[in-house]
């Protein structure tokens, strides 16, 4: 992204506040029988000094004590941010007046010191008050805009799952049925028979809410695993190492999944099986941080097309997801590194 689509995207509508409210300062101080240029400077100097309280209550008061239910921290914070800040834009005032003016005294007598100081106090409680309001307003409009999505989400996934749902005991009966036609000695079979049907039945029966215990998730990941190991060659190196001592978090149903499906379906396929290579890992990496990572081995000498999508949910069905629901609590990283294709999702799972 250029220069010039950063500020458009971002910045040009903070540029454009700023210019009509020091367009609006100038023209309404304006003093025909002092200096254009002193009142130029004076007048960037106070907007300036006036982003201070405008920024700071919008990005650190407001998100930090506000809406974490510090109501005391936060008001005598607004109270000491706005009187410091009309304090020090009285100083810094009057030492540009004192430059541009050539005034002999930068502190004049205190009564002449007195509208002054009520001024730009004002100033800054007008600034702090003005930009705590729009923040919390447009984090409002946000909050509403992204439950809506979230809505649709949910009930576009319900859709699909209930069109492509099969009556689950039918299912089930003949996965029963198939079981014991399995040759008692033919072990494998029967267990990933199991295997799927005990994936079947957490899709069916357990995913159905929108947050489900981490635990449950993992055991699903690692029957798929199992399952896909067996269509791999022999000796193909696939390894999956889950932290024994990651609490029981909750988290929404089949978000890891994508991954896995990733690192399977777009593998290497070299004639020597041990070539080969799946290394998932599934951690802690501090206290309210899951680290999930995923790399695969793949032909470079092969064009894969999809390589960042996959069937099912896919990989940009996953970002969509956690764009509704974890919002700027996700990090998600995927890079191609000579042969090796990685993915590294890093979620926040308490608020």
């Amino acid at each position: 992204m250029s220069t010039a689509q950063w500020l458009i995207k971002y910045k040009f509508h903070h540029i454009l506040m700023w210019t009509m409210v020091m367009s609006f300062s100038f023209l309404t101080y304006y003093n025909p029988a002092i200096s254009t240029f002193s009142q130029v400077v004076n007048v960037l100097t106070v907007s300036a000094l006036q982003t201070f309280p405008f920024y700071l209550s919008a990005y650190v008061l407001v998100p930090r004590l506000l809406y974490k239910r510090r109501f005391v921290a936060f008001v005598v914070s607004f109270f000491f941010l706005v009187i410091g800040m009309g304090l020090i834009t009285l100083f810094i005032t009057r030492i540009v007046d004192h430059i541009t003016l050539h005034e002999k005294n930068i502190i004049p007598e205190w009564k002449s010191l007195g509208p002054y100081i009520n001024l730009f106090i004002w100033d800054s409680i007008l600034s702090a008050f003005g930009a705590s309001s729009l923040k919390i307003l447009l984090d409002r409009f946000r909050m509403e805009k992204r439950l809506v999505e979230v809505e649709k989400e949910k009930i576009n996934t319900e859709l699909s799952f209930l069109r492509s749902q099969i009556n689950p005991h039918f299912l089930f009966n003949v996965m029963n049925t198939i079981y014991f036609q399995i040759d008692k000695t033919n072990t494998n079979a029967r267990l990933s028979v199991e295997k799927l049907s005990d994936m079947l039945r957490y899709q069916l029966y357990d995913c159905t809410t929108d947050r489900i215990e981490i635990q449950k998730e993992l055991h699903y990941i690692k029957n798929y695993v199992a399952i896909q190991t067996l269509r791999m060659e022999k000796d193909s190196d696939i390894r999956l190492f889950i932290d024994l001592e990651m609490e029981n978090f909750l988290i929404a149903p089949l978000l890891i999944l994508p991954i896995v499906e990733n690192a399977f379906k777009h593998v290497s396929n070299f004639k020597e099986p041990g070539k080969n290579k799946i290394y998932l890992t599934v951690k802690k990496q501090d206290k309210n941080t899951m680290l999930m990572e995923a790399s695969n081995t793949y032909d470079q000498s092969h064009v894969q097309k999809h390589l960042y999508q996959t069937g099912g949910l896919g990989i940009q069905n996953l970002k969509r997801r956690l764009e509704l629901l974890y919002p700027n609590r996700y990090e998600l990283n995927i890079n191609k590194v000579d042969n090796i294709f990685q993915t590294t999702l890093k979620l926040q799972y308490n608020d």
